[in-house]
């Protein structure tokens, strides 16, 4: 079974902090319903700094989070993506993981 990056970008806005709660349990009962499909847990993406040839800065970054998943091809992958919460108030990049080396 392949394996898939879903990136999560941009925060999703909440109009409350019952309404963040409510989402956080949502997100929580989706991720728990994929079961043995969760190759690694959701990471929220903390602080992040730019390394490149002209050196490291601080520009911002679009990226907020990120999960892997197997499914069967991007198709299961991009299903899986669009049942998750997060989905209904940001935008999502799902991307098959190439395997290297062993």
């Amino acid at each position: 079974m392949a394996q898939f990056l879903l990136t999560y970008l941009e925060q999703p806005q909440k109009k409350s902090p019952d309404d963040g709660q409510a989402h956080m349990g949502k997100w929580m009962g989706w991720l728990a319903s994929l079961g043995e499909a969760v190759v690694y847990p959701a990471s929220p993406v903390k602080s992040s700094k730019v390394v490149g040839p002209n050196g490291v800065s601080d520009e911002p970054v679009a990226i907020t989070g990120f999960l892997i998943v197997e499914a069967d091809d991007i198709e299961a992958a991009v299903t899986i993506a669009q049942a998750d919460p997060f989905s209904d108030h940001a935008k999502m990049v799902v991307s098959e993981l190439m395997v290297m080396g062993g």
